[in-house]
C-alpha cells in the first residue's frame, strides 16, 4: 500500500515538471563577440585607354597632283579627287581635312613639307602669292561619290605657270561622326578644332600611316 502512495506521487511530480518545461520558454542566449574583417581583395588593372576615334576614321593614300600640262597660261586652276568615303552624313556631322606635301631634294637630302588646305604661299613681299584650297560635294544626283575639288589660284593676278607644283600629292582623312569632345578649363565640353591642329598631331591622334 506504501509502495503504491509513492508511485502515484512520483508520477504526480514528473506530470508537474513536464507541465512546466512544456509552457515556459527560456532566455535568449547573450550576443557573441563579431568576427575579424575579412582582408580586402586586390584591385584589378586598369587597361589602356584606347586611340580615340582610330577605327572610324579614314584617310586616302597621297595622291599625285593633277593640275594639267605646265605651265598654267591661267590665274585658275582645279582637279578633282573622287572620294567615295565622302556623305551627306560625313558632311553635316564629321570632318573632313585635306592635306598636301612638297617633295624635294637639298644637297642630296630628301625634304617632306605638309601643308593643310587652305594654304597660301607668300613670296617676293607679298608680290607673288599662291593660295591652294578644296571644296568638298557629296554625291548628287549621277554622281554616284563624293568629291574633293583641289583649287589653285594667283593673288596677284598673274599666270599660275608652273607655281602648282608647289604642292605635289594630297591626301584626305575623314572623321565621320562629328568631332570628339574634350573637357574645357571649366569643366564644360567643347568640340576640338581639329583644322587647328599640325598633321603630324592628326597622324598620332589617329595612328595615320604614310
Amino acid at each position: 500500500m506504501k509502495a503504491k502512495k509513492k508511485l502515484v506521487r512520483l508520477l504526480m511530480v514528473l506530470m508537474v515538471s513536464a507541465s512546466i518545461f512544456s509552457c515556459s520558454d527560456g532566455e535568449d542566449g547573450a550576443i557573441g563577440p563579431a568576427g575579424p574583417a575579412g582582408v580586402d581583395g586586390t584591385d584589378g588593372v586598369d587597361g589602356q585607354d584606347g586611340t580615340p576615334g582610330t577605327a572610324n576614321v579614314i584617310f586616302s593614300d597621297w595622291i599625285q597632283q593633277g593640275f594639267g600640262d605646265e605651265p598654267i597660261e591661267q590665274a585658275n586652276e582645279s582637279f578633282d579627287i573622287e572620294a567615295s568615303e565622302i556623305t551627306q552624313k560625313v558632311l553635316d556631322q564629321g570632318v573632313v581635312l585635306v592635306f598636301g606635301r612638297n617633295l624635294s631634294t637639298v644637297a642630296e637630302e630628301a625634304i617632306v613639307t605638309v601643308y593643310q588646305l587652305p594654304y597660301t604661299f607668300s613670296f617676293n613681299n607679298g608680290n607673288r602669292q599662291i593660295e591652294f584650297r578644296h571644296r568638298i560635294s557629296p554625291p548628287t544626283g549621277n554622281k554616284a561619290t563624293g568629291v574633293i575639288t583641289v583649287l589653285a589660284r594667283n593673288l596677284n593676278g598673274n599666270d599660275l605657270e608652273d607655281d602648282v607644283t608647289l604642292i605635289n600629292e594630297y591626301r584626305y582623312v575623314i572623321i565621320p561622326g562629328g568631332a570628339a569632345v574634350a573637357p574645357s578649363s571649366s569643366g564644360k565640353s567643347s568640340s576640338v578644332d581639329y583644322s587647328k591642329m599640325s598633321y603630324e598631331e592628326i597622324k598620332a591622334q589617329f595612328n595615320i600611316s604614310e
